[in-house]
């Protein structure tokens, strides 16, 4: 049975809430970023390659990139937990920088640690 939230500990469930997607996002990040550094596709210049077969992928090089892109949004949700304060404006941006977690994480919706809450 699912308990419901009350004023006195919603911010800590939201806060726990964030801190399992983060959590799960870096180690999505992580695995990511071993495969495109292990050789798992040719190197090359641009974003995408294609097979002799006509099959499109990206290359490591820009797995990497998001990866790195996907850091930075992890990182700034990291200094906006740290210095959000209880006014209108902190939480709307707090709220917003959820959203783009719950965006990021819908990508890995397949993994079986991805929780239904975050859609």
């Amino acid at each position: 049975m699912k308990r419901a939230v009350t004023n006195c500990n919603k911010g800590y469930a939201e806060s726990m809430s964030t801190q399992a997607i983060t959590e799960f996002l870096e180690a999505r990040v992580s695995e990511d970023e071993a495969r495109a550094s292990s050789g798992w596709a040719r190197l090359g210049d641009s974003r995408w390659e294609t097979t002799e077969y006509g099959q499109d992928f990206l290359t490591p090089s820009a797995v990497l990139a998001e990866c790195a892109a996907k850091r930075a949004i992890l990182a700034g949700r990291v200094r906006i937990d740290r210095s959000a304060n209880d006014d209108e404006w902190s939480m709307g941006y707090s709220d917003a920088n959820y959203e783009a977690l719950q965006a990021l994480a819908a990508v890995y919706a397949s993994h079986a640690d991805y929780r239904e809450e975050w859609a």
